[in-house]
């Protein structure tokens, strides 16, 4: 059996003005690659969108499996997350595997008590919202009722 170590670093915050429902989890594409290349960024929000804190760590294969190591790692708490996972990006639809993984991940944040609302694709060329692709058409803050 081949272990390895996972470091994850998690930060909660009181009083973030960012609002994940809008422009500012869209803005925090562009910001994913401050935290080093080759990595994946959870962000977290209450129900109301406002941002709680976040948690990052190494990309892994599978990609969920370090969004997990950070859902577990950030605790109890959020009512909603957002992946930015640093890895190359195409133009045009993504492959149908990459929207496979995203409804997977989903199902993994749901086991945590969090929904998924989306998962970014960033490089430092492009982003892509996997939620957007999955649903064009649909309401992009879904956290349900």
């Amino acid at each position: 059996m081949n272990l390895t170590t996972l470091v994850v670093e998690s930060f909660r915050v009181e009083g973030s003005e960012l609002d994940l429902r809008g422009d500012d989890a869209w803005t925090m594409c562009l910001d994913q690659r401050r935290f080093g290349p080759r990595r994946l960024v959870v962000a977290f929000a209450d129900a109301e969108g406002h941002h709680i804190g976040l948690s990052h760590a190494p990309r892994t294969d599978p990609p969920w499996y370090a969004m997990a190591c950070c859902l577990d790692n950030f605790g109890p708490g959020p009512a909603a997350a957002i992946v930015y996972h640093d890895e190359p990006v195409a133009w045009g639809p993504p492959p149908p595997e990459q929207l496979c993984a995203f409804e997977l991940a989903r199902d993994v944040a749901a086991s945590y008590g969090v929904h998924l609302v989306d998962w970014f694709a960033c490089d430092d060329r492009m982003y892509r919202s996997m939620r957007v692709a999955a649903d064009p058409e649909g309401e992009w803050w879904d956290l349900p009722g």
